[in-house]
């Protein structure tokens, strides 16, 4: 057996994860990536890859890289769940250096057509998330309250200008009404006018036919006494060339 499979067969977490002080006063986050976790899967032995991502933000401990590594490493031979082994290394993390803050995340590889990623973070992280939803909604809230606020500032502002608008269309109406009436008794008195002109006109187109009809009546008195046979009805009495006269004998 090689030196590193004993190491990795005989790591004891308790003993052997190793922490160091954190001499640093500030906060900062510490961020470690652990790309070759390896563990067997409980039920049908196969390996299970995944990349391990650390990150916390260390209050007196910090973790020894070389021993998490180890840690990481001593899971090649178990068989375990992903949710179970990502859960237990944060727990032996949380453990051992009780960080103010820690988030673990483990991607694994798509096996049997599933990809799986599992991610635990602490509760003061979620507690920020919880407070950061809650800023952005009181954001919302007040940025909706200022919309209606300028929404309202606009129609009390445009309220006046609307009313003086409609007021002076009103006044356009009522010149356009006044127009209307003076162009419509200009259309009447032209139409009296014109009623005028035409009674006019029949009463000269009627006088005109009866000095026609008189001119007629005295043309056809004419040819009546020039021809000499005519009657008083306006008849004309029609003459051969051997009719006799007859002889009209007065009596006492």
């Amino acid at each position: 057996m090689q030196y590193g499979e004993e190491i990795i067969k005989e790591f004891d977490v308790e003993r052997d994860l190793e922490v160091w002080e954190n001499k640093n006063e500030r906060e900062f986050v510490i961020r470690i990536t652990l790309p070759e976790f390896c563990c067997l899967c409980p039920r049908s032995g196969y390996p299970d890859f995944a990349t391990i991502y650390v990150d916390y933000v260390p209050d007196k401990l910090v973790v020894e890289l070389k021993a998490i590594k180890l840690y990481i490493n001593s899971f090649m031979s178990r068989k375990i769940s992903h949710e179970d082994s990502i859960n237990e290394i944060y727990s032996a993390i949380e453990k051992k250096i009780q960080p103010k803050w820690m988030k673990i995340v483990g991607d694994f590889n798509p096996r049997g057509n599933v990809h799986t990623v599992v991610e635990i973070c602490s509760e003061s992280f979620i507690k920020e998330k919880k407070v950061e939803a809650e800023t952005r909604q009181d954001n919302r809230s007040a940025g909706a309250r200022r919309i209606n606020e300028r929404e309202n500032d606009r129609k009390r502002d445009f309220a006046p200008r609307r009313n003086d608008r409609r007021d002076s269309f009103r006044g356009n109406d009522r010149d356009r009404g006044d127009r209307g009436s003076f162009r419509g008794g200009d259309r009447d008195r032209g139409n009296s006018r014109d009623r005028g002109n035409f009674r006019g006109n029949d009463r000269g187109d009627r006088g005109d036919r009866g000095d026609r009809g008189d001119r007629g009546n005295n043309s056809r008195g004419d040819s009546r006494d020039r021809s000499g046979g005519g009657s008083r009805d306006g008849y004309r009495k029609i003459q051969y060339e051997n009719d006799k006269q007859p002889n009209i004998i007065k009596k006492d």
